[in-house]
């Protein structure tokens, strides 16, 4: 028979997990949609000054607020393919603070969900699978971040990128 949460797991920590993933995604799903409107997420909150493409953020709120939904309305293989997409937009969003230069704790709260999402998907399928998963959904992160997330000029200065702001070469070696 299915539970209530629409899954066959028995896992007591099955339903939790996936209500903080769903509330928390539903939150940021109408960010996301009103971040044309409200300009909050990319210069009040990340202050990514102009990082990711505008068509970006309404379309990730959109996807979220999906991807909550179905979290608790698809069956085994809708959840396991949903906490792959999870596992891939919240370590995209580790590798979006890192490349924005971020400070490093940033990257905390996308990495919770990307432990949320193992957990979920090792309640459902052999870890092997599911690591092998994770593996792969990084894989598309890094690819993702490094075509969608423009760094700062002055990270790409102080790299050796072109320009000679010294400062932000000695900010980046850790030198004052």
């Amino acid at each position: 028979t299915m539970s209530s949460s629409s899954t066959s797991t028995n896992n007591p920590l099955d339903y939790p997990l996936r209500l903080c993933e769903s509330v928390a995604f539903i939150l940021h799903g109408i960010l996301g949609l009103f971040e044309p409107f409200t300009g909050c997420l990319r210069s009040v909150v990340f202050q990514d000054n102009g990082a990711m493409p505008s068509w970006f953020w309404p379309l990730a709120g959109t996807i979220l607020i999906c991807v909550a939904i179905i979290n608790f309305r698809g069956n085994e293989v809708a959840i396991l393919m949903n906490q792959a997409y999870i596992a891939a937009f919240h370590m995209g969003g580790v590798l979006y603070h890192n490349r924005l230069g971020h400070h490093p704790a940033s990257g905390v709260g996308p990495g919770v969900f990307v432990i949320f999402a193992f957990a979920v998907a090792c309640m459902r399928a052999p870890i092997w699978m599911v690591i092998g998963g994770l593996m792969a959904c990084y894989a598309l992160a890094v690819g993702l971040a490094e075509v969608l997330v423009k760094k700062p000029s002055s990270i790409c200065d102080a790299a050796g990128g072109g320009g000679s702001d010294e400062r932000a070469r000695l900010m980046l070696r850790g030198v004052n």
